[in-house]
């Protein structure tokens, strides 16, 4: 009897192991899929595991999809069960270009969103991570007439959108991707850069002050850029290299002409010296000309605006009062982009108050200058482009 005992007990611890070693392998197993973002593993621990290398969006929706359908699936056991199928933490990746066409964001309840399958994709961030919704896509050519005339809008009613003051546009998604393969065409050899208005940088709502650039440089022989540039970030970093390299031939965003200087034009292709579209960040390393410090400094500045709900905050109205057409006097402009070519165009005026604009805390552009500088004086901005040139009559 003794022994029937011994037995019985036996076949239960056993029946206990194997149980315990089955339910560690699982958990073991979605422990590797929430840290590489792609589920958000089990129950309570793919908050943790999905948020690891997820960052931000990898562990809200991990954390939330693996708790619920995790500890659906499992029983509503501790550890959520197996969860497999509840697991969605994402890569929590900066918005960038993957194989699969996909972009994700640092965006609050972000998710991996398709673009339309065009081949020439971009990206309209404030900062690094917030994607800005419903913003205007301009695609502009330096026009050759003479100074103060529109730029010439090149986008079509292939958008399916109608032609506004500036020209057709297409919108930006939720993300904030875009795309505009096939709707334009464009000269060869002729400056072309990308111009994003308005839009929603955040949950604060809609901004018409947000104005971001992009530098193309010079219309491929092709007549476009699909297969030269296919994916490219808009945002702080970009626009101010763009503001720079035509400060010397704006009157404002969307007034831009070529100049019988031809190192003038020049200047405007050598936007790439000061910044990379395709990763939206200043350049760096032995062969950079300016440091990226003071590029990102001007790019924080910009975003006390940009990341803000309206004209009328405190960080738009202080940066449109300090970046005049002429610096501290004369025409005050309307979106962050022109303000930028304002700066460019001044770069001896109010400093302290411009460089006191960028955010104190978690600035978005690393590394920034610790202190203000003399000025925001860059390499690449043409001697022109320091005496302030006179707007008020090329001013919509």
């Amino acid at each position: 009897m003794r022994r029937l005992t011994y037995l019985a007990s036996f076949s239960v611890l056993g029946a206990f192991l194997l149980f315990f070693l089955s339910a560690c392998a699982t958990h073991s197993s979605e422990a590797v899929f929430g840290i590489s973002g792609s589920g958000g593993g089990s129950g309570i621990s793919g908050g943790t595991s999905g948020g690891t290398s997820g960052g931000t969006s990898g562990g809200t929706s991990g954390g939330t999809s693996g708790g619920t359908s995790g500890g659906t699936s499992g029983g509503g056991s501790t550890s959520g069960g197996s969860g497999g199928s509840g697991g969605s933490g994402g890569s929590g990746a900066i918005v960038g270009p993957t194989d699969q066409n996909l972009v994700t964001s640092d965006f609050e309840n972000s998710s991996a969103t398709a673009f339309p399958p065009s081949p020439y994709q971009g990206v309209v961030n404030g900062g690094q991570s917030r994607a800005v919704a419903g913003a205007k896509i301009y695609l502009l050519q330096v026009n050759s007439a003479e100074y103060g005339n529109s730029s010439a809008s090149l986008l079509t009613s292939a958008t399916g959108n109608p032609a506004d003051s500036i020209g057709h546009y297409v919108l930006t998604g939720e993300r904030g991707g875009f795309s505009i393969a096939g709707k334009y065409t464009c000269t060869a050899g002729h400056q072309v850069y990308v111009y994003a208005r308005g839009g929603n940088s955040g949950d604060d709502g809609p901004n018409s002050a947000i104005g971001l650039m992009a530098s193309l440089g010079a219309c491929p022989e092709a007549g476009y850029f699909d297969n030269t540039v296919p994916f490219i970030f808009v945002n702080e970093v970009t626009t101010v290299a763009a503001a720079y390299g035509m400060a010397g031939m704006a009157a404002d965003a969307t007034h831009v002409v070529s100049s019988a200087n031809s190192s003038v034009s020049n200047r405007f292709s050598s936007a790439a010296d000061l910044a990379s579209i395709t990763t939206g960040f200043a350049n760096s390393g032995p062969g950079s000309k300016v440091p990226p410090a003071k590029i990102h400094t001007l790019a924080n500045i910009l975003s006390a605006c940009i990341n803000s709900d309206s004209p009328t905050s405190a960080g738009c109205v202080a940066l449109f009062a300090n970046a005049r057409s002429s610096g501290s006097s004369g025409i005050v402009p309307e979106d962050t982009a022109t303000a930028a070519i304002n700066i460019a165009r001044n770069p001896h005026a109010n400093i302290a108050v411009l460089y006191n604009l960028q955010p104190r805390l978690s600035a978005p552009f690393q590394p920034a200058l610790e202190s203000a500088p003399s000025d925001f004086d860059l390499p690449v901005a043409p001697e022109e482009a320091k005496a302030s040139v006179p707007s008020a009559a090329f001013h919509r």
